[in-house]
């Protein structure tokens, strides 16, 4: 858990970061169970989707503002958000800590993942805390390809020179429990350069301790051991 010193540490406003931890947990405490209540099947193969579609769907109605904006990208038929702090140059996207530790370990890519591009241009000046042989070898795409790549995710909203720094929020789930919440800021080798907890922005929901959960909602994305 976070001290009250640290708040002094974030990057962005703290409400922002506060609300972006909110959508995280309604998406997985309120969002889905209801979903899966209400669309109850023989499998539930399609939450895995609804968890991230009901995070981006909160972000929307609960983060954005005259400050913070979204952008829309694609990769092939995956829809994807970035969450953009104009005031203080900050971009975020939210994975599980489960997928943040697999992306770099994914080799002979076609195209650059777009979190490594992302890390490549708005990253790019920073080195991790400890840096070893990378996961991501950088040789596998050269920096124009990676900046081309970024150019296409943004879409005209933002530009290589920005001034952009970018943090991923990492959390852990349990069934439809929110346990853990990281924002993490990675060099473009994906060595972790700082990391802050955000656990005391989560807050109890005493409504689901007596709620009665569907059988078939998503399986476990177990914390990841921390960097």
């Amino acid at each position: 858990m976070t001290t009250n010193k640290q708040v002094t540490n974030f990057p962005s406003d703290e409400m922002m970061i506060s609300r972006t931890v909110r959508a995280i947990q309604k998406a997985i405490e309120e969002d889905v169970p209801e979903y899966c209540r209400e669309n109850h099947m023989e499998t539930m193969n399609s939450v895995r989707y609804v968890r991230g579609d009901k995070i981006n769907d909160n972000l929307r109605n609960h983060v954005v503002s005259e400050e913070a904006i979204l952008i829309s990208f694609k990769r092939y038929s995956w829809d994807g958000r970035i969450l953009v702090d104009q005031k203080n140059r900050i971009t975020y996207t939210i994975t599980t800590q489960q997928n943040l530790a697999a992306i770099p370990k994914k080799k002979n890519r076609s195209c650059p993942h777009f979190l490594q591009s992302i890390l490549a241009v708005e990253n790019g000046d920073l080195h991790g805390r400890y840096e070893q042989m990378a996961l991501f070898p950088m040789e596998q795409f050269e920096d124009d390809v990676l900046e081309e790549d970024y150019k296409k995710i943004v879409s005209g909203v933002l530009s290589p020179d920005s001034g952009y720094h970018h943090y991923v929020v990492a959390y852990a789930f349990e069934k439809n429990e929110l346990l853990d919440v990281n924002m993490v800021l990675l060099d473009k080798a994906f060595n972790t350069v700082s990391e802050i907890s955000l656990n005391d922005f989560i807050k109890p929901d005493f409504a689901q301790l007596t709620a009665e959960q569907p059988e078939n909602s998503e399986q476990t994305a177990k914390p990841a051991k921390s960097a």
